[in-house]
């Protein structure tokens, strides 16, 4: 087996909770059950794992298959008699233990690209059944992936801490590209570091024969030889995955898409994945002597690479101190205590930010601009974009401009990005205003929606016989609000379509509700605004 993801890889808001298992870039490759045991669960939803199979085993784990194509015929024949009596599509699902028993190495499904994969493979899981937490499936020693190979370490970063600590004789965070000769990782220079500092390093994992670039497996660092800073990719908890915006540098994904591990513990980040972290991984240097440091980077079968280089304590005779953010003009910084509840009401619009949704306790920016023609609000700058949340803030934006009571329901909320671009963000309209809530601080402004979606029948065609087909297609979509939801009818009677968002396409396959002869189908498509488009045809069969 060859994977292009690891346990506990660095991906967006969450750590990754299983291995992805390559299928030579294509779908419909046979899954079988990892051991014996009854189908506990089976979810189909359009993102996230889209297809997935959880089977419960008698020795206290639960396996996890995602993203797959298609189930096993036992297993797709209940799925199917839920779907149609739910009347959708998406349904999770909890069978009766007695109900899907399966054996080790019985086909439970075909691998595919369901949900929010970007590409064909498949993701497994094991997780512990009493608690739910996933482990690494690569620590059982049933699992073997070949791998002698070992990670590779690209970047250090050293935060300045407190507004006295310097770096290089810079007020400001220093990041180094780690260079690599003779299999041995080095940076140029002595650090020079006045006060307190904290450190952050970028790697990868390598496995044999792919060029992937997998998550590590532990990070530790050595300061004279003491380990004073470790996190291991073990056993995780998805009630605390987004806590990886408080162990990653934030910012710095933001602007360079690239994930550094930072030993800074914040003073809101419950993650369990440290297991050492001296002085809340923060350090300070107030001799003049030099320490060395090390970095020891390692995968799940022992391969490993160390990064040394050295720090030097000393007192600055000059300080470089790089100009601050210079906020818009329409911007205010304002402190907000991370374990207090935030509340603020200025020009237009209001905020409120729950205890313990911040990482830590900072400045935050809020302001407004004026929009444009088609905006209903001017464009209100709610927090940073580079300062994630844990927690759901709530926000009131006020309407600059008169709507019909016809036309409320149309209005939505829109994130406004860097280059102006808006992106759907939901929101409710409530006595003038548009009431939203958001974990991604930014822009934001208010639109309204009133044009339906389209639908582009692909093998569809009214009067058409499609005795020779065993599906029927169609391309819908919508801009700029998206699919809310959608339902097709033959002979007035719900049919079961499959959606995939990712290639807009929308497919019912043949089944006992096509009869022989002459049938009418009528297809529904609602945008997120509840703008409808209807679509009718009749077809002989």
């Amino acid at each position: 087996m060859y994977l292009s993801g690891t346990f506990g890889e660095l991906r967006p808001n969450h750590f990754h909770a299983g291995i992805d298992i390559k299928t030579q870039g294509v779908e419909g490759k046979k899954v079988y059950a990892a051991a014996d045991g009854y189908v506990s669960r089976i979810k189909v939803t359009l993102w996230g794992y889209g297809n997935a199979i959880y089977i419960t085993h008698p020795n206290g784990y639960v396996s996890v298959y995602g993203h797959l194509q298609r189930f096993s015929k036992k297993i797709n024949s209940y799925v199917r008699k839920q779907q149609y009596k739910r009347k959708s599509y998406t349904v999770d699902l909890f069978p009766d233990k007695e109900l899907l028993k399966v054996t080790k190495g019985e086909v439970i499904a075909l691998s595919g690209n369901t949900g929010g994969s970007m590409g064909p493979h498949l993701h497994f899981e094991i997780r512990d059944a009493g608690n739910q937490h996933p482990l690494n499936p690569l620590l059982f020693k049933s699992i073997r992936i070949k791998d002698n190979v070992d990670p590779v370490i690209l970047e250090l970063a050293v935060y300045p801490v407190d507004d006295s600590s310097v770096i290089n004789d810079v007020a400001d965070t220093l990041f180094l590209a780690v260079q690599r000769k003779n299999n041995r990782y080095f940076i140029d220079d002595t650090l020079k570091v006045s006060g307190r500092v904290s450190f952050g390093l970028r790697a990868y994992d390598r496995m044999n024969g792919i060029n992937n670039k997998n998550g590590i497996y532990q990070e530790q660092l050595y300061i004279d030889s003491s380990l004073v800073f470790e996190v291991q990719m073990k056993e995780l908890s998805f009630y605390t995955s987004r806590y990886i915006n408080s162990l990653t540098d934030y910012r710095y994904y933001q602007k360079k898409k690239r994930k550094l591990i930072r030993t800074q513990l914040d003073t809101n980040n419950r993650l369990a994945v440290y297991r050492r972290i001296e002085g809340n991984g923060i350090f300070a240097f107030n001799d003049t002597s030099v320490h060395r440091l090390k970095y020891v980077v390692k995968d799940a079968y022992g391969n490993w690479a160390a990064f040394r280089f050295w720090v030097k304590g000393y007192q600055p005779d000059t300080i470089i101190r790089k100009p601050g953010k210079i906020w818009p003009e329409h911007d205010s910084l304002v402190f907000v205590n991370y374990n207090n509840k935030f509340e603020m009401v200025a020009d237009g619009f209001s905020v409120t930010i729950p205890a313990n949704a911040l990482y830590r306790s900072q400045f935050l920016n809020f302001g407004k601009k004026p929009g444009n023609d088609d905006t209903y609000t001017g464009v209100f700058t709610i927090g940073n974009r580079f300062v994630p949340l844990q927690k759901y803030c709530s926000v009131w934006l006020k309407l600059n401009k008169q709507v019909p009571d016809s036309l409320t329901s149309k209005l939505y909320v829109a994130r406004v990005d860097e280059k102006n671009n808006t992106n759907y963000a939901g929101g409710k309209f409530e006595n003038g205003r548009m009431f939203f809530k958001t974990r991604s601080p930014g822009n934001y402004t208010v639109k309204i929606d009133t044009v339906p979606p389209v639908i582009k029948p692909v093998n569809v065609k009214n009067g058409k016989t499609v005795t020779r087909q065993k599906t029927l297609k169609f391309i819908i979509s919508d801009k700029p609000t998206g699919i809310k939801k959608y339902a097709a009818f033959l002979n007035d009677k719900w049919i079961l379509t499959e959606y995939n968002p990712k290639k807009a396409l929308l497919t019912y396959r043949f089944d006992w509700l096509m009869k022989k002869g002459k049938n009418h189908l009528k297809l529904y498509v609602f945008d997120n605004r509840d703008n409808e488009t209807v679509y009718e045809a009749n077809l002989i069969y």
